[in-house]
């Protein structure tokens, strides 16, 4: 069914890459690589080793791979692949011309086999949860070591139909090594099909990263309150409750879809006609209650500086967003009632007294009045954000341990 399906869906894939290219800005090659026509010519290397292929489909994966990846710069050329424009930007503005980046074909037999022909990878490691039969079959058909890092499957691909399940039983395995996340992971995958013994369970990879970050320039002079990652209705929501506190910090809004940034200033400007836009390059001002940052690539400063953070896509159903960056910097975070893609970061942090969970409106603007009224508390809930993370420290070790990679240090 799978492979009937892909083939009878070929035009209507092609139309849709065509749009994706265009409302995401991904240029030709996006559209030229996504469909397998077209790959550069990899680099010409003094060894002429073959590379290790990374693939991460968008900037959560990326981010995780990182360390993995950084610890690897200097020993093996390095092939990564991505599903976005926004996850090549991140490739590139992290490691530069140090890696080689390409999209990922669509998993169409004919672009997957040209994809492996032109690059010749060694390894092939997939970054959480992508599963493609076609590139998973021709993979190992080509005996190119396959693995799955830091693993996770959804609740949604457990409820897949049948027939996509039957097709997702014979990719896995397919598969040399899965290294899950944490146990309920690694039971999701055995449920699907996965063989058990090729089934390792290791912390979350993101912990390594996160150990190691430096305190960026403080980017705004006054105290705030940081609300990251909003979606649609919570910017209101949240914006609403803190101008009813009266607080003398400034809220600063960091929507997790930049393009949102119109809708969501008319929105605001109802609740407080004096907002300032950080891309119309209007800087907070000593009595500005709410500070609209529509732009990318500044969460990393504004959760190091935060007074407290509240995550956003927890208020809304859409499974919540990254909680550890914030927790590197020993942040007070909150959250809303739906971590359902960060349960186990999420009963990390709760497990060492690191974080709120809000199961309403109501109950957030109640934390948050606590919090800056007592300052001690919210150090002492950032404390245990930040001790959460310290005990993962030897997690790149692990990893490398079980992929059978040496490096002078570790």
């Amino acid at each position: 069914m799978y492979q009937l399906l892909i083939r009878l869906l070929s035009p209507l894939i092609w139309v849709l890459i065509l749009i994706d290219a265009f409302k995401r800005k991904g240029g030709w090659s996006f559209v030229v690589q996504r469909l397998g026509l077209y790959y550069p010519a990899p680099k010409s290397t003094d060894t002429q080793q073959k590379p290790i292929w990374f693939h991460c489909a968008s900037v959560g994966e990326v981010k995780a791979a990182e360390p993995l990846i950084r610890a690897l710069l200097s020993h093996y050329p390095l092939l990564i692949t991505t599903s976005t424009p926004t996850g090549k930007d991140l490739v590139l503005s992290s490691f530069g011309d140090q890696v080689v980046h390409r999209y990922l074909p669509l998993d169409w037999p004919f672009a997957i086999r040209h994809f492996l022909k032109r690059y010749q990878p060694a390894r092939l490691w997939v970054m959480e949860t992508e599963i493609w039969p076609n590139l998973y079959r021709i993979v190992a058909s080509k005996q190119i070591e396959l693995c799955i890092l830091n693993g996770r499957l959804s609740k949604k691909t457990l409820g897949a139909p049948a027939w996509l399940q039957k097709a997702y039983r014979e990719s896995l395995q397919k598969v040399n090594k899965i290294i899950a996340r944490s146990e309920e992971e690694a039971q999701r995958f055995q449920a699907l099909g996965a063989n058990p013994e090729n089934i390792q369970v290791l912390n979350n990879l993101k912990y390594a990263a996160l150990t190691e970050m430096h305190n960026p320039p403080r980017p705004i002079e006054r105290p705030y309150v940081l609300a990251a990652s909003t979606h649609e209705d919570e910017e209101f929501k949240i914006s609403q409750l803190w101008l009813e506190l009266q607080r003398p910090e400034l809220l600063v809004i960091v929507p997790r879809h930049p393009q949102r940034s119109i809708q969501i200033q008319k929105q605001l400007n109802t609740l407080d006609p004096k907002l300032k836009v950080a891309s119309k390059n209007k800087m907070p001002e000593p009595q500005t209650k709410l500070f609209l940052d529509d732009r990318m690539g500044k969460l990393i400063a504004l959760f190091a500086h935060a007074e407290l953070v509240i995550m956003g896509g927890s208020f809304v159903p859409k499974g919540g967003h990254n909680i550890l960056e914030p927790a590197a910097f020993a942040k007070p975070i909150m959250t809303g009632p739906d971590m359902s893609d960060f349960e186990d970061e999420l009963a990390l942090l709760k497990s060492h007294q690191g974080i709120i969970q809000c199961h309403s409106y109501s109950d957030l603007k109640e934390s948050l009045e606590t919090l800056l009224n007592h300052p001690q508390a919210a150090e002492n809930l950032g404390k245990g954000a930040k001790k959460a993370l310290e005990v993962q420290q030897d997690t790149l070790e692990k990893y490398l341990i079980a992929l059978d990679i040496f490096i002078s240090g570790h």
